[in-house]
């Protein structure tokens, strides 16, 4: 019995080839795209799950205050917080402190790099955290100064294989330079964590550098705490609060869960820039209106070819069949289409994660895992028993009478479900293409939009360290910068600590607070770097009030501000700031400094972040970077240049540059990629719910043929015929779309105020897609109305 059912299925299969390739096609696409999604939205989920005590590890964060008002929560913490809890509150099993020291130095003789995913650790950072040792012992790797512990691909880079326990690696650093001994090797860090890392160096090292381990001044650490397990998040944040109101300022001492810091936390210094829950939840929500899109076309397609398939059931049901076998029979047809499908979407998948791992840089997997054949064999089981259920027990359900006298072809049954399926798809279609226009104008809106400031041509080479005794470094960066000026294809050069587009921890923070402001007050957090003369004009910012600092003296206790800061600072205009003196103390008796220029609010970073207060000092010498404005459009040959310098003034020094311009524009790449995301999945819904309508106007026109040939007969034209046919449709639309653009309105508002500058939501947003979506499903419904309206009205009426 069931070898005929199965002969009977692929028969029907090979006799109606369009619909069973458009079934099949249309099944695949649907869990091949859905899949994608989900191994995306699991690769977020799983950060930190490598750990084995991840559940019971917390990190600490700061919430500042200005008086009542909260100003901003700081992921940084002070030194001796971590030491003191532990000490303090039985809850903390253990503690580790992670300092970054990025941008620097390393290397060994005859090879250097810049590394930039480098952090300082306690040695209890391998109790805390779980890494795999391949070389060295957790318990002692990072117990003594001046001990490091490297990934496995960093000991290739740098030795060629990765048993180099005892090995020295060099780091440079400001005038010095430290052999550091490398006392473990350890598999490279999976992709799923928010601190990525090559190198950890023993945090005993930075008391050999001279840095104090007992001030409650400075947060420059980021604390994590190993807590008893079944401790109640609740009350230890009240203990915290408690803790934080005897022994701190203007700070609160909050601890979050590790695992809800990738996706939940959006905290000032973070290690990396996190992912965002809310974009998670919304791409899952689009898996599974792609899924169940898909599964509906099965319904419509099946139901739309009951009319042909009549007559079968009619015969069979005559002859014997019973209800339980025709809906086995259907059941079976379900399962073998949805297997095809499942077999086509392992092929879509090996090509699809490829183009997935490019657009998202995430090294998603798909065939490796228990977990995706779980999910894969589900989806096939319930696509299976969804899509093929309702056409099963309808087709079962035929009157044997009906069929047979031919009343069935005039039946509607069923018709609203397939109208009301249609209505669900195209919403979900048309708030899908809503979400992705809006977010592709905002790409646009912020990567257009003037940036206060000048990027391009701007060469930004990383400062070299360790080049001895000040005198010499100053020496040095003197004749660089000379050397590089006397290139008629470089304009200006300046020497400066951090620039926009840059991480956040390049920027150091402070609070300050108008000279003589009442003691016990406290300010706002400014963000402060160093910059000489030359900063200003290289990146064209515009000085509303006062001056740039003078080349030819030392600015000594001058700085210069943004507008943002005068506002905090309380005021009015720019030029009332000009000669006004701050103190980032708030005792009177401390010395001042005097502000001597304001400039133009310009965007230090993405324009999903509101202005930043800025404070400007001056250090003519080179600091972390060196800014050249070039002036050429042969850009590659002006690099060659600049690089040949360097090798001249600094040989065998790691030669590490990038353009401001790019370096600005990778913060939009998270966005970017969102964008093409959902471009690539919006295009999806829409094929899939053309799809569906595609079987719903062919089940109309099948039922309409005779119809149709009749109006023909009597002078009906083309038009009339395809209005006739298409407006039932256009009402499907028009309703989908009153049902959906107020959501999208919804959804959109929403996600646009993650956004500090955002486009307006106009009209045009929802309009555009909504005529698009239209004009895409008259396209579909076009190709078989005007195929029957051209027809011989013969041929619909000789068996009339």
């Amino acid at each position: 019995m069931w070898y005929n059912y199965l002969k009977i299925a692929f028969r029907n299969l090979l006799r109606h080839k369009l619909f069973s390739f458009i079934n099949i096609f249309g099944l695949a696409v649907g869990m091949a795209a859905c899949l994608l999604i989900v191994q995306y939205v699991r690769h977020e989920w799983s950060y930190e799950d490598f750990h084995k005590n991840a559940t019971n590890v917390y990190r600490v964060t700061l919430d500042s205050y200005k008086g009542s008002e909260f100003v901003v929560t700081d992921a940084e913490t002070y030194r001796p917080l971590g030491p003191t809890l532990k000490a303090e509150m039985p809850e903390v099993r253990e503690f580790v402190r992670m300092h970054e020291y990025f941008g620097k130095e390393f290397g060994t003789p005859g090879r250097s790099f810049i590394e930039n995913r480098v952090y300082v650790a306690d040695p209890s950072v391998f109790k805390v955290f779980t890494h795999s040792f391949i070389y060295g012992d957790p318990a002692t790797a990072l117990s003594a100064p001046f001990q490091v512990v490297i990934t496995e691909s960093t000991a290739k880079k740098y030795f060629g294989h990765t048993n180099v326990l005892g090995k020295l690696l060099q780091l440079s650093r400001y005038t010095e330079k430290n052999n550091l001994i490398i006392a473990g090797v350890i598999a490279d860090v999976p992709p799923n964590t928010h601190l990525k890392f090559d190198i950890l160096i023993a945090f005993p090292t930075l008391k050999q550098w001279g840095e104090s381990f007992d001030s409650w001044e400075s947060n420059n650490d980021y604390t994590y705490l190993l807590l008893a397990p079944n401790t109640q998040l609740q009350a230890f944040n009240q203990k915290l609060f408690t803790f934080s109101k005897k022994r701190l300022k203007a700070e609160i001492v909050v601890a979050e869960p590790l695992k809800s810091i990738h996706l939940y936390s959006h905290k000032s210094y973070e290690p990396e820039e996190n992912g965002n829950a809310g974009t998670v939840y919304f791409l899952l929500g689009i898996a599974f209106i792609i899924i169940i899109i898909a599964w509906i076309n099965y319904v419509n397609l099946a139901t739309a070819r009951a009319v042909g398939r009549a007559k079968e059931v009619g015969i069979r049901k005559v002859i014997g069949s019973s209800r339980l076998s025709l809906v086995k029979q259907f059941m079976l047809e379900s399962f073998v289409v949805n297997a095809l499908a499942a077999l086509f979407t392992l092929g879509l998948l090996s090509q699809g994660l490829v183009a997935f791992r490019v657009v998202t840089g995430i090294p998603l997997t798909s065939f490796s895992d228990a977990v995706f054949w779980g999910i894969f064999c589900g989806l096939l089981l319930v696509g299976s028993l969804l899509s093929g259920i309702y056409p099963a027990f309808v087709l079962a359900a035929f009157k044997t009478v009906n069929v047979l006298k031919g009343k069935f072809s005039h039946s509607v049954h069923g018709l609203w479900l397939r109208k009301g399926l249609v209505i669900g798809q195209f919403a979900a279609t048309i708030l899908v293409i809503v979400a992705a226009f809006t977010i592709h104008r905002q790409i646009s809106f912020m990567r257009q939009q003037d940036l206060g400031m000048n990027l391009n041509q701007v060469l930004v080479v990383r400062a070299p360290q360790a080049l001895g005794p000040d005198s010499l470094s100053r020496n040095l960066g003197a004749s660089f910068k000379n050397e590089l000026l006397r290139n008629p294809e470089i304009k200006m050069v300046s020497n400066v600590g951090s620039l926009p587009g840059l991480d956040v921890n390049d920027l150091n923070s402070t609070s300050i607070m108008p000279y003589g402001t009442s003691s016990g007050q406290t300010g706002y957090t400014y963000y402060h770097f160093a910059i000489d003369a030359d900063f200003i004009p290289v990146l064209d910012l515009e000085i509303i009030a006062g001056r740039n600092f003078l080349a030819d003296r030392q600015n000594q206790n001058e700085i210069i501000v943004n507008e943002e800061s005068v506002r905090l600072l309380g005021y009015q205009t720019a030029a009332e700031a000009i000669g006004k003196r701050t103190t980032f103390k708030t005792d009177d008796k401390m010395p001042y400094s005097i502000i001597v220029g304001v400039v133009k609010n310009y965007h230090h970073h993405s324009l999903k972040n509101a202005f930043i207060p800025l404070i400007f000092r001056y250090y003519p010498y080179t600091n972390n970077y060196i800014a050249l404005r070039l002036n050429s459009p042969n850009i590659p040959g002006a690099l060659k240049k600049v690089e040949a310098t360097w090798q001249t003034l600094y040989p065998g020094k790691a030669f590490s540059y990038f353009f401001l311009d790019d370096k600005f524009d990778q913060q939009y790449r998270a966005d970017q990629q969102l964008n093409l995301i959902f471009t690539f999945f919006s295009g999806i819904a829409i094929l899939l719910a053309c799809l569906g309508l595609f079987g719903l106007a062919f089940f109309t026109i099948v039922q309409r043929t005779k119809e149709i040939g009749i109006r023909k007969v009597l002078g009906a034209s083309l038009s009339s015929i395809l209005f006739l046919l298409s407006k039932d449709y256009i009402k499907l639309i028009l309703i989908a779309n009153v049902l959906a653009l107020p959501l999208a309105w919804w959804g959109m508002y929403s996600w646009l105020q993650n956004y500090a500058f955002r486009i307006p939501l106009t009209a045009w947003i929802f309009v555009i897609p909504a005529i698009i979506i239209l004009m895409i499903a008259l396209l579909t419904v076009s190709t078989q109305t005007i195929k029957i309206a051209l027809a011989n009205p013969v041929d619909a009426l000789r068996n009339e």
